[in-house]
């Protein structure tokens, strides 16, 4: 079937009616008396006129303008043809974020498959290529349809689209759809929202499929370990303008303890935040809301987790310099003060004592030569130790020597105020710092430096860094030395086995439930919950399409202009119009 460049041109057509009424004027002839009938040479009979309505007189003229009327219409609405058998370069970029399953049965995700689908059987696309849009793009897959099987093949790709996601990063997605595509590429997006503004791009249509829902949602869910007892926190929300009410169920794996259930009544996006306290060890804990339309996030699971304590020794001779690297300490949770084995040493000694011990060094140097520096201050930010800082403002009292041991984190200009020196996969980091010259440990800088080391050292220590996470973020297992893989079971999945890289096992946690790790003959479990407050907030979900591709100019590459054969139609037509109406006369 053709496409209109200009389809408001159709309007012409309204021609054709009044040619039509014109044609039908002329048969309403009506009885005129006359003296005489000698100045007819030529003698026609014609109806008796009258006000009754007749069979409307259409000669060979009728036809033939009617005819022109309508060549003439359709060339100005300039129609389009596709050229040849090939089909168009479609992307289709799926929304992966769990909103998607907002509104079972009828979810966004379902409909938009039967849409999709639908699309595809009326359209021929080539190639054909899948991406699905979640916090990063992930090519899901590539189809040709020269074979006839492409509608057939999408949909089996289809089956990897699970909507497990915590995020859909939509405008990342659709850039590298058309980067990987090229210029002729058109790309359609698939989600359960409108788009911020109307698509600039006439190479991309928006289809969503929400609904705007009410969902009662567990936002928050964190288990900690502090004095002696796990403290669990939930944050419930109402995410609706009206207000609703639920029940929530807490229990846990040991039969002995049983189970509590409460009913909640929360007010127009109003959210409820319960403390829990359990004892140290505790099974893991389970909380359920309520069954609505949105389940992944009606229900979370918290084990007890594994408290990764880095050994720290302070050698520590100043005062002073104690007091403060004492005190911020303190404000690192898994920082446990010892002098016996230290995973952590942190000294103002001289480097003879602390060579000799395998435990990652701090060694904070105060030099009698030095200065105070205000910038402009250095920072090498893929260190783990540059983590948060900002040091805009800050006054650093150090020495004046430019030759430094260790690779720099930090400078004033060229002067190096802490660097870092690797030996066999230990770190000693050497830290010039003159306190009275300094406003450094006044700022949040300095806990947040100290908090760095020692998370930086407990990921290195074996065990996991969390054993509570988010869906979509990053677990991490340090492992001992010589093991080279990790076996991971997820729900619902078979186990698979991953390598270690450096000592430090990561993957991505996107299936929600218990997961069980095995690194050698040690046993790990960590818990994946869905609490992404945006996603599950359905009032901003919608239903409608944006952006059409019939004005896109690369049309020209897969359609031809045939505006020229209704117009030479059109003066054919009329050459033989004017040549009947000379002949009659």
């Amino acid at each position: 079937m053709p496409v209109f460049t200009f389809p408001l041109a159709l309007l012409g057509l309204l021609a054709a009616p009044a040619l039509i009424y014109i044609y039908w004027l002329r048969s309403q002839a009506r009885k005129r008396k006359v003296s005489s009938l000698l100045l007819w040479l030529e003698e026609k009979e014609m109806w008796e006129g009258g006000r009754s309505i007749h069979r409307l007189q259409t000669p060979l003229l009728f036809f033939l303008e009617l005819l022109t009327i309508l060549l003439l219409v359709i060339g100005a609405a300039g129609p389009m043809i596709k050229a040849g058998e090939g089909g168009s370069p479609l992307a289709i970029v799926l929304d992966d974020s769990y909103s998607m399953h907002g509104g079972n049965p009828e979810s966004a995700r379902i409909l938009a498959l039967q849409a999709i689908v639908k699309e595809l059987r009326a359209n021929r696309y080539e190639p054909l290529r899948l991406i699905l849009a979640g916090e990063s793009p992930q090519v899901l897959g590539e189809i040709s349809t020269s074979e006839g099987a492409g509608t057939d093949q999408a949909v089996n790709l289809m089956n990897a689209w699970k909507c497990a996601m915590p995020a859909a990063k939509l405008e990342e997605a659709i850039s590298f759809a058309f980067e990987l595509g090229g210029e002729r590429t058109r790309v359609l997006v698939i989600t359960d929202h409108a788009p911020s503004e109307e698509p600039g791009d006439s190479r991309l249509q928006w289809w969503s499929f929400g609904s705007r829902r009410s969902n009662m949602a567990i936002v928050n869910a964190t288990r900690n370990s502090v004095d002696l007892e796990d403290r669990v926190l939930l944050e419930i929300a109402n995410l609706s303008e009206t207000a609703s009410s639920t029940t929530l169920t807490i229990e846990d794996d040991n039969q002995i303890s049983g189970k509590t259930q409460d009913s909640l009544s929360l007010g127009a996006y109003e959210t409820r935040r319960i403390i829990l306290t359990l004892k140290p060890g505790s099974p893991p804990l389970r909380a359920r809301l309520g069954g609505d339309m949105l389940s992944i996030d009606d229900q979370v699971v918290l084990v007890p987790g594994e408290h990764k304590a880095v050994r720290v020794d302070l050698r520590i001779e100043n005062k002073e310099l104690r007091q403060l690297v004492d005190k911020a300490l303190q404000s690192t949770l898994n920082a446990n003060t010892t002098v016996a084995d230290p995973e952590l040493i942190i000294t103002d000694e001289s480097e003879s004592r602390a060579e000799m011990s395998s435990s990652w060094v701090l060694r904070i140097i105060s030099e009698k030569d030095a200065a105070s520096y205000l910038g402009p201050f250095v920072v090498d930010r893929a260190h783990r130790m540059s983590e948060g800082l900002a040091l805009g403002g800050v006054v650093w009292g150090s020495g004046k020597s430019q030759a430094f041991p260790g690779s720099p984190i930090i400078t004033a200009g060229n002067i190096p105020l802490l660097t870092d020196i690797e030996r066999a996969g230990r770190h000693e980091l050497r830290l010039r710092l003159r306190p009275d010259l300094s406003t450094l440990q006044e700022t949040p800088n300095w806990p947040i430096l100290i908090s760095n080391l020692v998370n930086w050292r407990a990921r290195t220590t074996p065990g996991l860094l969390q054993s509570n996470v988010r869906l979509g973020s990053d677990v991490t297992l340090a492992v001992e030395s010589g093991i080279d893989q990790v076996e991971i079971t997820e729900p619902q999945a078979n186990p698979r086995k991953l390598p270690v890289s450096d000592g430090v096992f990561t993957v991505k946690a996107e299936s929600v439930g218990v997961s069980h790790l095995r690194a050698g003959e040690n046993r790990y479990s960590f818990a994946v919950n869905a609490l992404a407050r945006e996603e599950s907030d359905l009032t901003r979900a919608a239903f409608g399409r944006w952006g059409n591709w019939v004005k896109s100019a690369d049309l020209q590459w897969e359609y031809r202009n045939m505006s020229w054969a209704p117009l030479l139609l059109a003066m054919i037509v009329l050459a033989i119009h004017g040549w009947l109406t000379s002949r009659n006369k």
